[in-house]
């Protein structure tokens, strides 16, 4: 449970053999590659050259062509989703890169074929479009090109123009009269102008690029005749896009899952290569080092060994290598590793916080969302997601299971279903009755208010003393025994002693002065409050003393740093002043517990009323607003139970700042690698 152990391996191949090494190590899969090498195989570097560019050429054309390259969760939860990876088996490195692209290339030819094919038809089509709309507009105002040419006294130039190729015209040409008639993407301009004018009008339009608006060769000059002419080109240029994307469009759907497979067979020797091409600085031998879990050792000698030298590298005693953590979890917890990667992974190490979050988080949920039914639903849902979804979604499946039925018990434990009482039913202990009955009237019971309260912040002050023995296990793993001795254990024991002034405090009825002589028994311990506050005050001023004056003493003797004695008084006054502030703001935080089932249990009393109102007829509106109230608050309660750990646990110990042991894939949900 936790970490597991990974061992520091180098491997060392005679260079010829670089591209055997790559294979092989891609074939044992539990391979971590050591960080990017400074010195490249150049053979190697080659191939993923190639394995890059293909992977490029196929990402390309699917981003171009907005192929659908993932299915979403509620596509999943939909319709059950069953895709089959493709197999593309090869001897070596060069053959798998022979056969993706024999597999890519027939597919990328055919697409680009028809895509070419579309981008001249729509290019055609827009050029005619552009001469159609032009004279459709000549024949709208009843003008003809064969009778501007024949005008004796004026100079009469047609076009198209943009608005602002419009504008310079008018400009440049003041004595000319300048007609406009808006189109559908520009302008149909004509120029009149006397015909001594001509020469400048001509100058002026050719220095602008605009050309003159004829109808093309082969095409009648009447411009009538031109125009359903050109609208009958329009028609069978439309009808051949439309044909040419229905083509495409069903290449697409049939070669999609191909497609995508060759861009991820392409894409799995390109990280490989990219992780592991290593040279190392020897001229006749190529090193590539890495980490494989210890449990895989005899394999990877086995399989490695056999072939090539390698050679393990032992821990050194004190010495810390920030190696990539590999977790190992049991089933019922490998759930709750969604929750601690929020955080980060943990670094090499470290203590793994998941098993200690697998029990608090689920208790936490439970008693914030206690209901017996709504629990039922998110496990049903939990369980009808295990079985539609694929990948790493069906540990978030397993555990809103978890979740589920921690609230369907912390719900039958209250006796509480959909809102409704039903201990009289399924024979439930009601261990907690917060909502009095008095007639008609509902209302909150302030004594089981405050059991609650009390229990939740015990259950946090248990919370918060496993993450201060967390931090203290910590120091000593990293053997730091002065932190742990001089910081970490007097404020785990000042934060107990200062609950027991606290409790103590209770007992004396709010009176500090009474604290030390009053002999009735403090809450929870019952034990004489004047002992409880004796213990809780001598303890905590104990404790002040060592934060105080640990460091300068653990620096006489030899356990740490050495530190002055104003320095280490300063610090430790700091430490206190620190430690209250998060003691105190620290287990407050978790009366939200209570808080979160208050509000649980008032949204269903209000919502019920309606069922008492109204009978049958409230159904539709029960239905929909216990629905509303599983999706929200049952998002609310894990941002909430989220928060508690982040702030008031894994802040106490726990880094996050670890780098996750990745393995040469072989397999992605499209494609799948193997070496015969």
């Amino acid at each position: 449970m936790g970490l597991s152990h990974v061992l520091g391996v180098a491997v060392i191949a005679p260079r010829h053999r670089s591209e055997e090494l790559v294979r092989d190590l891609m074939r044992f899969e539990d391979f971590h590659p050591a960080e990017k090498p400074k010195y490249r195989d150049p053979r190697l570097h080659e191939i993923e050259y190639r394995a890059d560019l293909g992977y490029s050429t196929v990402q390309a054309l699917i981003q171009e062509l907005n192929i659908k390259e993932s299915v979403g969760i509620l596509e999943q939860l939909s319709k059950p989703v069953e895709i089959e990876a493709k197999n593309f088996s090869a001897s070596d490195l060069l053959s798998l890169l022979d056969k993706l692209e024999t597999e890519s290339r027939p597919v990328i030819e055919s697409i680009n074929t028809i895509l070419n094919r579309k981008k001249a038809a729509e290019d055609k089509l827009n050029q005619i479009t552009a001469l159609y709309d032009s004279l459709k507009t000549l024949k709208e105002l009843k003008l003809s090109l064969d009778q501007f040419t024949s005008l004796k006294w004026f100079h009469v130039f047609v076009t198209t123009a943009s608005s602002s190729e419009l504008s310079e015209l008018r400009k440049a040409l003041p004595r000319s009269a300048v007609i406009m008639q808006s189109l559908e993407n520009t302008n149909l301009v004509v120029v009149i102008s006397k015909r001594s004018d001509g020469e400048d009008v001509e100058r002026v339009v050719k220095g602008l690029g605009l050309k003159p608006l004829t109808t093309p060769p082969g095409y009648p000059k009447n411009v009538s005749e031109a125009v359903a002419r050109l609208e009958e080109e329009l028609q069978n240029l439309k009808k051949e896009v439309d044909s040419l994307g229905s083509e495409l469009d069903s290449l697409l759907e049939r070669e999609r899952l191909r497609i995508i497979a060759a861009r991820d067979g392409y894409q799995l020797v390109k990280e490989a290569l990219s992780r592991i091409a290593g040279a190392g600085e020897l001229r006749s031998f190529a090193i590539s080092e890495g980490y494989i879990p210890a449990e895989k050792k005899e394999e990877f000698l086995k399989v490695i060994g056999s072939k090539y030298h390698v050679v393990l590298k032992e821990d050194k005693h004190g010495h810390h290598e920030e190696k990539p953590v590999l977790l190992r979890n049991p089933s019922p917890v490998k759930p709750f590793e969604n929750v601690t990667l929020i955080q980060g992974p943990p670094k090499s190490g470290e203590i793994d916080p998941t098993p200690f979050v697998s029990i608090f988080f689920t208790v936490f949920y439970g008693l914030m969302f206690a209901d017996l039914g709504h629990g039922l639903v998110i496990l049903g849902f939990g369980a009808f997601m295990y079985k539609r979804v694929r990948g790493a979604l069906r540990e978030w499946a397993k555990l809103l299971m978890f979740l589920g039925i921690s609230a369907a018990v912390m719900g039958f434990l209250l006796g509480e279903a959909f809102g409704f009482k039903v201990g009289k039913l399924i024979s439930s202990p009601e261990l907690i009755h917060l909502v009095e009955e008095h007639g008609e009237t509902k209302q909150f019971s302030l004594v089981e208010v405050q059991r609650m309260l009390v229990f939740t912040i015990f259950l946090g002050v248990v919370h918060m003393i496993v993450g201060y023995i967390l931090s203290i296990v910590k120091l000593v793993k990293e053997k730091e025994l002065a932190e742990a001795l001089t910081v970490k254990l007097p404020t785990l024991l000042m934060y107990v002693f200062g609950i027991f002034f606290a409790l103590a405090f209770f007992g004396a009825g709010g009176n500090i002065q009474g604290i030390l002589v009053t002999e009735s028994p403090a809450p929870l311990v019952n034990l004489p409050t004047s002992l409880v506050g004796a213990v809780g005050i001598y303890g905590a001023l104990a404790c002040i003393i060592v934060l105080m004056l640990g460091r300068f003493a653990a620096g006489l003797a030899g356990l740490g740093h050495r530190t002055g004695l104003v320095s280490s008084i300063g610090m430790g006054l700091l430490e206190v002043l620190e430690n209250i502030i998060h003691f105190l703001s620290n287990t407050i935080s978790y009366s939200r517990i209570t808080i979160l089932l208050i509000v649980h249990v008032a949204l269903l009393l209000l919502l019920n009323t309606a069922w008492e109102a109204l009978g049958l007829v409230s159904l539709p509106l029960l239905i929909i607003g216990n629905a509303g109230v599983i999706v929200l608050e049952g998002l609310l309660v894990f941002i909430q139970a989220m928060r508690l750990h982040v702030y008031e646990f894994f802040s106490k110990f726990y880094d996050g700042t670890g780098t996750p042991f990745r393995k040469l894939s072989r397999q992605t949900i499209y494609a799948k690698i193997t070496f015969e």
